[in-house]
């Protein structure tokens, strides 16, 4: 035994969890199959029984009420004037003067065009002993005589029942595509006698619709039978070889109680059940085959383990993934991965084994023992390159020399009365004086406002006056601290991608701030081209390759986000023709605040 187990034990644990795995899957899930399949097709059975049961109880309905229909509307009429009247007068009326003719054919079609609306009825006759069919009969007035000897004629005046339904083609050969109802038309002066038959034929269409839509199973039957056993109507799809060996069955199980029961015919196992149609002789069968039933239960079993391949082929990498990963020392190793860089970047972990975890383990330790070293290594270098680029920016702008020069141009341009030159270097000596700001990161709102002025009128020297700047800023507001150079490329956005682009080059930006709560938004906007929906999302994912002004905003973007966090930021409103509108949301912040 121990020699037959050797070669799991030697494997890997990843191996052993998935050989596991994998066994405990096919095992539970072919047992399940096996019990499932053994109860569900008894169930099945039982719940085709009873599907079968409705679809028969449903059909009989709607037979019912087709077949109720037909029988009021023609037990209306015969008691009605117009036919009692047609079929009492008698032929010497007629013979005197044949208007009477046709004034009493013209209110028969009168009464009966109304019933002939309904779908249920395709025509309507009727049979007297003298009177109009005497003197001339036609395919809607006939003569009983005529007929006297007919066996269905017959068997209505030995019913008790005074209507009759019969399959059209007994009365006429080319009517093989109605059924006829017949209603004995009362006589006014003998309860016991008639007078005349009307008669509505009904097209077996109808019918056949009905037995098509109780079709359970592609092989089952439906039926429309007499009391003599002959059929009136069956489904388009009619597969009952043998009627007589149906009928023989009923006779077999008419007395029990029970719906449907199983029988042979033709050797094969068959479920039949029967229900009467109200107020006729007709009865109901469906005839189902029992192997239909067997192929439903065979396709659930079939679709339960296509669902079992299904949900085997997606267990198979997840038994693979999870006994590759789930063991203890490898949780162990999770949770003090977790704890680099939050508590140290020196772990001291046993590997304990020399397996994969063990391997893992110690491959592990020397990893966080070489990138400790090279945080380190990184955070100095870091250092040293911010104070060489400190050096760098203080070596090429020295503010001092920068401003006595600027002050110099002016006063050479106050001297050569240069005002044009002068407002220039002054709107210029102002612009870098608050670039610089004395190395401040954040500086007021108003010298943010500022700095924007002085940028635009510099830029009006150049356009010859076309920009327009509206400040709209609220004096409570101004003292309040900002980060430097949040408004300035923005502005110059509207200006050379905005007003520059259109016809006029003509244009108005606005700058206005409000508070809201702990939050100060500054508001610029321009009545420039705007942005497509494309161009402004390419602009805020960086994804835009065009020159249109979009490192700016995303510059200003990321640098409140770094410094502030989430939800301080811009966000950008823009269409095409209308101009654009930048939101930036800063902390409000007072006159302490610096850069960290």
């Amino acid at each position: 035994m121990n020699r037959l187990f050797r070669p799991f034990r030697d494997l890997s644990i990843k191996n052993k969890m998935f050989i596991s795995f994998l066994l405990i899957l096919i095992v539970s899930s072919g047992l399940f199959i096996l019990v499932n399949s053994y109860i569900t097709a008894g169930d099945t059975e039982k719940q085709a029984r009873y599907s079968l049961e409705v679809v028969l109880e449903q059909s009989r309905s709607f037979l019912n009420y087709k077949t109720s229909s037909i029988r009021k509307v023609v037990d209306i009429m015969v008691i009605h004037d117009t036919i009692q009247a047609i079929v009492a007068k008698k032929a010497e009326v007629y013979q005197e003067n044949i208007g009477n003719w046709l004034l009493d054919e013209y209110v028969f079609n009168q009464l009966i065009y109304n019933v002939q609306t309904n779908p249920d009825i395709q025509n309507i006759s009727l049979y007297m002993r003298d009177g109009m069919a005497s003197i001339q009969a036609t395919d809607q007035f006939l003569r009983l005589e005529d007929v006297q000897a007919e066996p269905w004629l017959q068997r209505l005046i030995r019913n008790e029942k005074p209507y009759l339904w019969i399959s059209s083609e007994l009365v006429s050969p080319n009517d093989g595509d109605t059924i006829s109802f017949f209603r004995k038309v009362p006589s006014p002066l003998d309860n016991t006698d008639f007078a005349g038959l009307l008669r509505a034929q009904m097209p077996k269409e109808g019918l056949v619709q009905i037995l098509d839509q109780a079709l359970f199973t592609k092989s089952t039957s439906a039926l429309l039978v007499n009391s003599r056993n002959e059929l009136i109507a069956s489904s388009s799809q009619e597969r009952v070889s043998n009627l007589d060996n149906v009928i023989q069955a009923l006779e077999g199980i008419k007395n029990n109680s029970e719906d449907f029961e199983t029988v042979t015919l033709g050797g094969e196992k068959t479920l039949i059940g029967t229900v009467p149609v109200e107020h006729t002789d007709w009865r109901f069968i469906l005839v189902v085959p029992h192997n239909d039933i067997v192929e439903i239960a065979q396709k659930s079993r079939n679709q339960m383990l296509v669902i079992f391949l299904f949900v085997a082929a997606m267990t198979f990498p997840l038994a693979f993934w999870v006994s590759a990963s789930g063991t203890i020392r490898i949780r162990k190793l999770t949770k003090n991965m977790r704890k680099v860089g939050v508590d140290n970047f020196k772990p001291n972990l046993d590997p304990k084994n020399n397996d994969e975890i063990g391997e893992l383990t110690t491959t592990f330790n020397r990893m966080i023992t070489r990138i400790d070293d090279l945080a380190a290594d990184k955070f100095q270098l870091g250092l040293d390159v911010k104070n060489m680029e400190l050096k760098a920016l203080q070596a090429q702008i020295n503010p001092h020399f920068l401003y006595n020069t600027l002050d110099m141009a002016n006063w050479l341009a106050m001297k050569y009365n240069a005002d044009d030159i002068r407002v220039l270097i002054t709107s210029l000596s102002d612009f870098y004086k608050l670039s610089l700001s004395n190395g401040e990161d954040f500086i007021s709102i108003r010298n943010e406002i500022e700095h924007v002025s002085a940028y635009v009128r510099i830029q009006n020297m150049r356009f010859r006056d076309k920009i327009e700047l509206r400040i709209d800023v609220a004096e409570e507001l101004m003292d309040y601290r900002t980060l430097k150079l949040l408004l300035q490329p923005l502005v110059e956005n509207a200006i050379l991608h905005g007003i520059m682009e259109k016809e006029t080059q003509i244009g108005t930006i606005g700058i206005r701030a409000k508070l809201d709560g702990d939050t100060i938004e500054l508001i610029v906007e321009d009545d420039g081209i705007g942005m497509e929906d494309g161009t402004l999302r390419g602009i805020l994912d960086g994804t835009l390759k065009k020159k249109i002004g979009g490192y700016g905003m995303r510059n200003i973007h990321n640098r409140l986000e770094l410094i502030f966090g989430y939800p301080f930021g811009i966000t950008v409103e823009s269409s095409v023709g209308a101009g654009t509108k930048v939101t930036v949301r800063i902390p409000v912040q007072d006159t302490d605040t610096r850069v960290s």
